[in-house]
């Protein structure tokens, strides 16, 4: 497809990678003239396939073919696993506005992005009806997931305290370990901790005396952010070793919460990721459908390309 056409739809046509109403854009069963699929025992026609694009059949690639099965196959189930599992479903009127902001954001007139993305009025309702109701079930899989009880934030709060403690902290980065140590050492004799960085440091940083700001430890690399939790203020710390070269440290001030102050950082870095709960769930669903495709056109397959073209 046209690199016009969203991420999200591009990638269920070939990977299924996206993410009711009265009226679904999801392609009706109607007349199966010619079964090129089946769905949990539902058919999917050529006819089904074919209208979803202007290429039209008999001009069409196996390969074309092929990943326009695979986004028909996998809109079939999601369309249904929404409704069936999570209640959801679309109205016309939502897809609509999802196109009209996908046509604004083109630049270019609707009648043109239809063209350039060889799509038919039915095919672009269905691909963006199919984005939306990702992005709804990822939505419903998040606010169904089980909050951490008191013990398991009690845990989480001993256990990752980069999360809520914030540091105000300086650096020197330099490109070796003896480097650092000289650096170290000269800090810890008392030159000015701002001068030996414009001086020495080689970070972008460096110009502004190393002054890296306040921030939650956790912004920083693991090994940088745990020791800005442990020095002691005031004094410069190291050499401490991440990807991006030997640091001295310096850390001006740590404000460390208390349980109950970190209670709603920590009840919002708890809160499940949206896409590993859709990809574990999609992954299930997929595994689960019973999917049929006729071998004339393909063969089926749970993970990417979903439908492998016959063999030319």
């Amino acid at each position: 497809m046209s690199k016009r056409f969203p991420a999200a739809v591009a990638a269920l046509a070939l990977a299924a990678a996206a993410c009711g109403g009265d009226s679904q854009p999801a392609p009706t069963t109607g007349p199966v003239y010619l079964q090129a699929a089946t769905v949990n025992g539902e058919p999917i026609g050529m006819d089904d396939v074919t209208r979803l694009v202007t290429t039209s059949g008999d001009t069409m690639s196996p390969d074309r073919f092929a990943q326009i099965l695979a986004s028909v196959i996998l809109g079939r189930i999601i369309y249904a696993q929404a409704q069936s599992q999570f209640g959801i479903t679309l109205t016309a009127d939502e897809t609509e506005e999802r196109i009209a902001v996908l046509i604004e954001q083109s630049g270019v007139s609707r009648e043109q992005f239809l063209e350039e993305n060889e799509v038919t009025e039915e095919g672009l309702a269905y691909f963006l009806g199919t984005d939306i109701l990702v992005e709804r079930v990822a939505e419903a899989l998040a606010a169904a997931a089980s909050p951490l009880t008191e013990e398991e934030l009690r845990e989480l709060y001993d256990s990752q305290p980069a999360s809520y403690t914030e540091v105000c902290s300086s650096h020197i980065l330099l490109e070796s370990e003896p480097e650092a140590q000289a650096a170290l050492e000269r800090a810890r004799a008392g030159e000015d901790f701002a001068d030996l960085a414009m001086e020495l440091s080689t970070g972008p940083s460096g110009p502004g005396g190393g002054d890296l700001g306040c921030t939650t430890a956790d912004s920083y690399v693991t090994e940088f952010a745990e020791a800005t939790i442990t020095a002691p203020l005031g004094e410069a710390v190291g050499p401490v070793q991440t990807q991006f070269g030997w640091h001295v440290i310096l850390v001006s001030e740590r404000t460390v919460p208390s349980f109950e102050e970190a209670r709603a950082a920590l009840e919002s870095a708890s809160v499940p990721d949206q896409r590993a709960l859709w990809e574990e769930w999609w992954g299930g669903t997929i595994s689960g459908a019973a999917v049929e495709v006729e071998p004339e056109y393909g063969q089926w397959t749970p993970q990417q390309p979903f439908v492998i073209p016959p063999a030319s």
